[in-house]
């Protein structure tokens, strides 16, 4: 019985020293973990066992971030910049760039400022500058990437673009009519667009996107097919240049003028893409050749006038 007792206390005392050892091994692996992250990285014990650094709001290691782009297979810029909201409090104050798009993203890059800290690691040289990176989905800018300015490279060329075409401000036109509002069968309707531009441009880094009219085509609204006309800005142009006949009365259109039926004109304007990088003419593969105006319409109600002889001697 006491050979068993001795046998049975030396196992006891025996898990007991594995599990110390083992409670040390972790705290020593947690330890070097916790020395490997920078504020405001937090330390975060994987399923594993293993330890990462991550940032509150944020996404993963901030030394593992790619400071240029998304990296293969991600899916390329596609945001309407023109949606995207101000950046507030310290990150306006710091803002270097942006916003641009990253995916479906609208981001900006912004210098280093208090609370938050540099990149990890050592910079690549004595000119390097620490880097922010702050993105959002159409609400607040969250911290995302850090990086230093000598690893930083530069977005694809076809990034580059799709930015730069964000940039591009095509206003809506507004559609005219002559007569105005009301017509008649068989008379002569002018059509032009006032507010259209020739040709307009944005950029993104070193490359410039720039649209340019190529066609103007009209909808008159009555089931007979749009047509095409130059560019027309002015009634004058309009009366040998974009004009149509209706054969037919407005009866069932699907607008009103004085609270009779109409027909609901529309005007579409397409402009041709072409970039350059320093002013030299580029071909971006894969980007849209072609960029639409918002499409205008206006209300144009069509009678039909009958006459009727009378009193005939």
């Amino acid at each position: 019985m006491l050979s068993r007792s001795r046998h049975l206390i030396a196992v006891i005392s025996g898990l007991a020293v594995f599990f110390a050892a083992t409670l040390v091994a972790l705290s020593a692996t947690a330890a070097r973990a916790d020395d490997d992250c920078d504020p405001p990285a937090v330390l975060d014990m994987q399923p594993d066992g293993t330890f990462s650094c991550t940032i509150p709001g944020g996404t993963g290691n901030p030394g593992s971030e790619t400071p240029g782009g998304e990296g293969p297979g991600a899916p390329q810029p596609s945001c309407d910049l023109a949606a995207a909201p101000a950046p507030t409090g310290q990150v306006a104050e710091s803002i270097i760039d942006g916003p641009y798009c990253v995916g479906e993203r609208f981001c900006v890059t912004t210098s280093v400022f208090v609370p938050m800290a540099n990149p990890p690691g050592e910079p690549p040289n004595e000119d390097s500058e620490g880097r922010l990176r702050f993105c959002s989905s159409g609400l607040e800018y969250q911290w995302e990437s850090a990086w230093w300015t000598g690893e930083e490279e530069p977005p694809t060329l076809l990034e580059r673009a799709r930015t730069a075409i964000g940039q591009i401000d095509l206003a809506t036109p507004t559609l005219r009519t002559s007569p105005s509002g009301r017509t008649l069968v068989r008379v002569d309707t002018w059509f032009w667009a006032t507010g259209a531009s020739t040709s307009e441009s944005g950029s993104a880094f070193d490359l410039v996107a720039t649209a340019t009219f190529a066609s103007m085509s009209v909808d008159p609204g009555d089931g007979s097919g749009a047509f095409s006309c130059p560019l027309t800005t002015t009634s004058d142009a309009a009366a040998s240049d974009c004009l149509h006949r209706y054969r037919r009365a407005s009866l069932g259109g699907g607008a009103t003028v004085d609270g009779r039926p109409a027909y609901r004109a529309s005007v579409r304007l397409v402009y041709d893409l072409s970039f350059t990088v320093g002013g030299t003419p580029v071909v971006v593969p894969g980007a849209p050749t072609t960029l639409e105006a918002p499409v205008a319409t206006a209300a144009i109600r069509v009678d039909e006038v009958q006459s009727i002889v009378t009193g005939v001697s």
